[in-house]
């Protein structure tokens, strides 16, 4: 197989990417491999894929030198370490981030799982909302029924370790 960027020599290194499901492959030979600045002596670091280990070595330097302003961490710290050091860095090295971070996941924002009881804390809030409307209206066996309701998740709520 030919090399897919010289399309000369002989293919002899072969990068596989999954990126969300999908596989990207590519075969390459060894001296386009090294002229692009993958390291084939070892396995990529997280920095280093990251920040995109096939990158010429001068759009890698341009990340060496940024720098939060909060801790002080520097991108060749980052990449040395594998650690941002405060949340900070994230806005501090966001142009580097941003793209790998949508490439590896379904976005660069974080938007998971609520922590233990959110959802039963906002429920109770609405029925409770829906209780004082209840009252209000004079509609006694509704507002019964919520509040029985209500009573009802604050116990499972207390299970779940989220009481107040």
């Amino acid at each position: 197989m030919k090399c897919e960027i010289c399309e000369c020599r002989e293919a002899s290194v072969h990068f596989k990417q999954v990126c969300n499901g999908q596989v990207r492959e590519m075969y390459v030979c060894e001296e386009c491999a090294a002229e692009n600045g993958f390291d084939l002596q070892s396995p990529l670091s997280m920095p280093d894929f990251l920040f995109g280990a096939g990158l010429q070595e001068e759009k890698r330097d341009a990340t060496s030198e940024k720098t939060c302003l909060i801790c002080g961490t520097t991108g060749k710290d980052f990449k040395k370490r594998s650690l941002l050091g405060c949340p900070s860095c994230y806005e501090a090295f966001a142009d580097e981030l941003s793209p790998y971070l949508r490439a590896m996941q379904k976005g660069s924002r974080h938007v998971g799982k609520a922590p233990a009881g959110e959802a039963l804390n906002a429920e109770i809030a609405a029925l409770q909302q829906a209780l004082e409307r209840a009252v209000s209206a004079q509609d006694f066996e509704e507002a019964a029924t919520l509040r029985d309701h209500i009573r009802d998740l604050k116990a499972k709520l207390d299970g779940v370790g989220g009481g107040e």
